[in-house]
């Protein structure tokens, strides 16, 4: 006979089944889709530090090739290896604050012997001379891979990559030295090197907002379990850190680069928060359902599907953190991390991407982009605007006579002048290239337009920069062009920006022909008709 029992005890009995089951249940989520999910996320997190770092190092890389490219492709240095005893050159070039303002420890001129023309070791932050041999290609003949192609025909070939030196690793870049129209016959090679030290691994690690430390070489055969700092990143597995190594041109290694992860482990199956959270559900099932839906799943599902849209979209921009569980809220956060840090350097990147490195203006394609703002300013709403060539005069004899370097003074200068002028919200200054210039005007009318461009001709003069070899004036002056463009210009909606920009181009030589030091102004409505 089956004994009976009270109704407490078939609660008690049902609770404690609830409470297993409950317990099972929960366990068995966190165990087998609560932490994958997490353990997935740690490792997408991992895997986007690990990215970040070799983008760092790859911008180095491009910034100290930029400017190799730029002191390699330049008419001054290509006459220089042919003539060694160039006084002024060798000056010029042998100043420290070069090293210091460009953050490089040696610049190397080699002619096509590989003979050292002129070379200068300099540490930038502890600014004192210092000796290299890496170039002496006799004694360490596998350091011609540092060599781009010796091509004769248009180009500048050129070569980045890591390097040992005797005062350690070191990041170079290589370049064929030719004129500035990369034009000549091959001259030799100019080549810059940047000491790989503790303000190298600094700036990394304020990159990638992790700890980046340097790691002693391992032995050949862990060696080459590491990857290469430029290998595409598989998925990683949790650990507390990732090494990646940085070789020379012979695959030797150079040096081996430790970042610590900021998430370096999963989180326990059980936590105080937990257990709490399951006896306080198995008292209430009601409860127990409601918290598991509420607090547990749905926040999960949430943030993987937050994640994986981001990921699907790449979008940078914050996902929700207000969790109950602390493990979520760790992911979550340290994922907006992340996606901040992406979103800075993909503003630091865009900054770059639009800005001139010399006069800190608009680039040409920053004003490409100006210019479709206003033209679509224009076309809706009705408001004119005004495109100003502007030109220094002269400029190439000025730079002649006096040195690339004065030149490169001089430009910043005028770029400083013009750049006061746009004192407007609407106002835009850009350097177009070399040295022509571009003022981008809000709507003013023709005597505006006119006052506005004789002030600016004056304020260059008020620079009084002294042009030796200018048959217009004493001292650097500007030519201009300019075009008006009014609401009525529009036609079908669309305003024709490249036969617009010529016209201000055609004015800019019509006041070079006229004599240079003024200025000429076109009316578009005037011009049209022929367009």
């Amino acid at each position: 006979m089956m004994k009976s029992i009270t109704f407490n005890q078939l609660q008690l009995r049902l609770l404690l089944i609830l409470f297993i089951l409950f317990t099972g249940t929960v366990c068995s989520y966190r165990y087998f889709i609560e932490l994958p999910k997490l353990e997935e996320s740690i490792a997408k997190l991992s895997e986007r530090e690990v990215d970040t770092l070799s983008f760092s190092i790859s911008s180095n890389l491009n910034i100290l090739s930029r400017v190799s490219f730029d002191y390699a492709v330049w008419t001054t240095t290509y006459d220089f290896i042919n003539n060694p005893s160039d006084d002024k050159f060798i000056q010029e070039n042998n100043v420290d604050n070069t090293f210091i303002s460009m953050e490089i420890d040696g610049i190397f001129y080699l002619n096509k012997d590989l003979e050292a023309v002129l070379v200068k070791g300099f540490h930038h932050i502890k600014q004192i001379d210092m000796d290299f041999s890496f170039y002496d290609f006799d004694k360490y003949p596998e350091n011609k891979s540092i060599l781009p192609p010796a091509i004769t025909e248009n180009g500048a070939p050129r070569k980045t990559g890591f390097i040992n030196t005797q005062h350690g690793p070191a990041i170079f870049s290589t370049t064929q030295i030719r004129d500035s129209d990369m034009n000549g016959d091959f001259r030799g090679y100019l080549v810059m090197i940047q000491l790989i030290e503790d303000k190298f691994v600094e700036q990394l690690s304020k990159y990638t907002l992790t700890n980046i430390t340097y790691q002693e070489i391992p032995p050949k055969e862990e060696l080459s379990r590491l990857p290469n700092w430029d290998d595409k990143t598989e998925k990683i597995k949790i650990k507390p850190y990732t090494d990646i190594v940085l070789r020379d041109m012979t695959d030797n290694p150079v040096a081996v680069l430790r970042m610590t992860h900021s998430i370096s482990h999963i989180p326990d199956i059980f936590n105080i928060q937990s257990l709490l959270f399951i006896v306080l559900i198995s008292i209430l099932f009601y409860v127990v359902y409601l918290t598991l839906s509420i607090i547990i799943i749905n926040p999960v599902k949430r943030l993987a599907e937050d994640l994986k849209q981001h990921d699907n979209l790449k979008m940078y921009t914050p996902i929700n953190d207000q969790y109950m569980l602390s493990e979520l809220v760790t992911v979550s956060k340290n994922v907006n991390e992340l996606m901040q840090t992406v979103q800075e350097q993909n503003d630091i990147l865009s900054q770059q991407a639009n800005t001139d490195l010399l006069t800190k203006l608009l680039n040409r394609r920053g004003l490409i982009s100006a210019m479709e703002h206003h033209k679509e300013l224009c076309i809706r709403k009705n408001v004119g605007f005004n495109i100003v060539m502007i030109d220094i005069d002269h400029f190439k004899a000025f730079n002649d006579s006096v040195g690339h370097l004065e030149g490169d003074v001089a430009l910043y200068e005028v770029a400083t002048v013009l750049k006061e002028q746009c004192r407007r919200g609407g106002d835009t200054c850009a350097r177009y290239g070399g040295e022509e210039f571009v003022l981008l005007l809000s709507e003013m009318n023709h005597s505006d337009l006119q006052q506005k461009l004789i002030q600016t001709l004056q304020a260059v003069q008020g620079l009084q920069l002294t042009h030796p070899s200018s048959p217009v004036a004493g001292h650097i002056t500007i030519s201009a062009g300019a075009v008006m463009i009014q609401p009525s210009d529009v036609v079908n909606f669309n305003l024709p920006l490249n036969e617009i920009f010529k016209v201000a181009d055609n004015a800019l030589y019509e006041a070079k022909n006229t004599g240079r030091n003024c200025f000429v102004i076109k009316h578009w409505c005037d011009l049209k008709v022929n367009h």
